[in-house]
């Protein structure tokens, strides 16, 4: 669960996050002769796809407002498609789901640049932690946090502006094509050698060699 494959130049399957869609969907209860116009519900639901946006909605409906899809039509289906950012945001949520023992609340915070992103990382986030499966998760809402406004220590942190992040490993690489080698004689360095800064005058820095004594030759 939560995980989306492809096959890689080995065949092996190489997995990352999954992909997450925001759909807006509208329904109601069918008109009969008691009710002609039915109150119409709307809903916002995250699905990798539009059959299973719809699965899940039913299965809200049916819960909260007791509207079957037997009995009820639905209105309209719009996919939310966010326009292109590269900002990181912090976006909250508040998330209900069931468990072996029963029902839990949860507020939960993700960087991310989109709130698509967000929730697949919720997903990943509650079924390592929780073992909560997609299907008993409700998310209740979703809010962008302002930066003054954030709880989890997590997100808290790289909200500073002050995180650095250590050079652990250098690998020099040629600068020019031709001094590119398959193999070479010296073994490269993989690690970072912090070199002293030196003066103009070297010659104060370096070593001097000590002068061998001669042994005298016995007569």
């Amino acid at each position: 669960m939560g995980f989306s494959g492809k096959k890689g130049n080995m065949g092996k399957e190489q997995f990352s996050l999954k992909k997450v869609k925001q759909y807006l969907l509208v329904a109601r209860g069918k008109p009969t002769d008691k009710d002609p116009e039915p109150k119409v519900y709307r809903m916002r639901i995250f699905a990798p796809n539009t059959v299973v946006a719809k699965s899940k909605f039913w299965g809200f409906m049916r819960k909260q407002k007791k509207i079957k899809h037997s009995n009820g039509e639905l209105v309209a289906l719009h996919e939310i498609i966010e326009n292109p950012s590269k900002n990181v945001q912090v976006f909250g949520m508040v998330v209900r789901y069931q468990s072996r023992t029963g029902y839990h609340n949860m507020y939960k915070e993700y960087r991310d640049t989109h709130v698509c992103g967000a929730v697949s990382q919720m997903y990943m986030d509650m079924a390592g932690r929780h073992r909560a499966r997609e299907e008993t998760i409700h998310i209740v809402r979703t809010c962008v946090v302002p930066t003054n406004k954030i709880k989890r220590q997590e997100p808290k942190i790289f909200s500073t502006g002050r995180v650095k992040f250590p050079l652990l490993q250098k690998i020099s690489r040629p600068p020019i094509k031709k001094y590119k080698a398959f193999a070479r004689a010296r073994r490269p360095t993989l690690f970072l050698q912090q070199m002293p800064t030196y003066s103009h005058n070297i010659k104060q820095y370096l070593i001097p060699k000590k002068k061998k004594k001669k042994k005298k030759k016995k007569k």
